[in-house]
């Protein structure tokens, strides 16, 4: 069976099942936030970052028919986000961090990635049910984000609010791009692609090398990038897979033509980012050295996305590539350690470095299915082996 059909029917008949069922806690109306290695839950704090990406996920396969039961949990998923994590005033609406298993607030930190996830969980739901009260909610939200979030010296985001560190990174600001681009689909002209342009051009400015080829991860507070530690001079090919997505969403609703950056970033991390096994490596450093040789399952569903872009593009090798990274996913992480689950987390051995599934990964896993579906069709049939 072609590797993209087969990841397909994983995501219908394994991994949607599994997350529905044992991996929603029906009594509380959330998703759980991790299992163990049996499929059993695990007492840990539940964040709100993880309940926007499960509410994406079910609300996006209730959407394309693959599953139909995903918006009544999306929507009972949205009321406990609300009810648990949500403080919500006349003009801003923010998200407590995380809960404990009581539903009572563990960690009160108002997290910029978490924010941008709640964007894109109520931008997809709201493509679901057309419900306008998750639109009044997505504005207060972004409210909230652009008075305690946004650096208005500087641009882009603080990790935190408060902030404990003043050092940035690229991944929240990335995120909060995806989210702005959600709901310019979901709600067009209501100002959210102008907020992810202003985004946009700090990206093309700033978070790249001088020569556009890699995107950096930690910066100082100017988004200059840190010498002070190995952080400064590093990259990570799942995130410029990532971006190489967003580039192309963003230049689809906006008319912008930014190719040539995505372009680069794929071909770097195609080059540099990919052991010879073929799976692809967590972090490499500028000068091309690997630093950590281990592997995520994210980085490869990141990579079929990119490789649908590359592929609408003409790009006639970006099949395979997609091809290559389904049949990564299948060898070494999915349905283990039971049907519908995961390994996270691989050493360069392909031994395990968790001893847990974390419901987050869902988002990439099937993000990039919906992707594939669309960019190659539903099965693969009729592109050239």
């Amino acid at each position: 069976m072609d590797p993209l059909t087969a990841y397909h029917a994983w995501i219908l008949d394994a991994a949607l099942p599994a997350w529905s069922t044992i991996g929603f806690d029906a009594s509380a109306g959330r998703f759980r936030e991790r299992l163990s290695w049996t499929g059993a839950p695990v007492d840990v704090p539940h964040r709100a970052m993880v309940q926007a990406r499960q509410i994406y996920v079910f609300s996006h396969a209730c959407h394309l028919g693959w599953f139909p039961d995903g918006g009544r949990l999306a929507e009972i998923a949205m009321a406990s986000l609300l009810r648990d994590f949500c403080d919500e005033t006349k003009g801003a609406a923010s998200f407590a961090f995380s809960i404990d298993a009581r539903g009572h607030v563990q960690s009160n930190v108002r997290d910029a990635y978490a924010h941008a996830f709640v964007l894109f969980a109520i931008a997809w739901l709201h493509r679901l049910n057309g419900d306008p009260a998750l639109l009044r909610l997505a504005q207060k939200t972004n409210a909230f984000i652009k008075a305690s979030l946004v650096d208005a010296q500087h641009g882009g985001l603080f990790d935190a609010y408060p902030a404990a560190s003043r050092q940035k990174r690229q991944n929240p600001l990335m995120h909060l791009v995806e989210a702005y681009l959600a709901l310019e689909r979901s709600a067009p002209g209501q100002g959210y692609l102008e907020d992810a342009s202003t985004l946009i051009t700090l990206f093309c400015r700033r978070l790249l090398t001088a020569d556009g080829s890699m995107l950096l991860e930690h910066f100082n507070e100017d988004w200059s990038p840190r010498t002070d530690s190995a952080q400064g001079g590093m990259f990570e090919p799942g995130h410029h897979f990532e971006w190489v997505w967003l580039l192309h969403e963003y230049g689809q609703l906006s008319g912008e033509d930014l190719a040539g950056q995505g372009g680069s970033l794929y071909d770097v991390a195609r080059r540099n980012g990919i052991a010879a096994d073929g799976l692809v490596h967590d972090e490499v450093a500028t000068d091309m050295t690997v630093l950590k040789p281990s592997h995520r399952v994210w980085p490869h569903t990141e990579a079929i996305k990119a490789a649908a872009v590359r592929h609408s593009a003409g790009d006639t090798a970006a099949v395979q590539f997609a091809r290559a990274m389904a049949q990564g996913l299948l060898d070494n992480f999915l349905d283990r350690p039971f049907e519908g689950g995961w390994t996270d987390h691989i050493d360069e051995s392909r031994l395990p470095l968790v001893d847990y599934v974390p419901a987050s990964s869902l988002y990439h896993l099937f993000f990039a299915a919906a992707e594939a579906t669309t960019s190659f069709g539903p099965t693969g049939a009729g592109l050239s082996p």
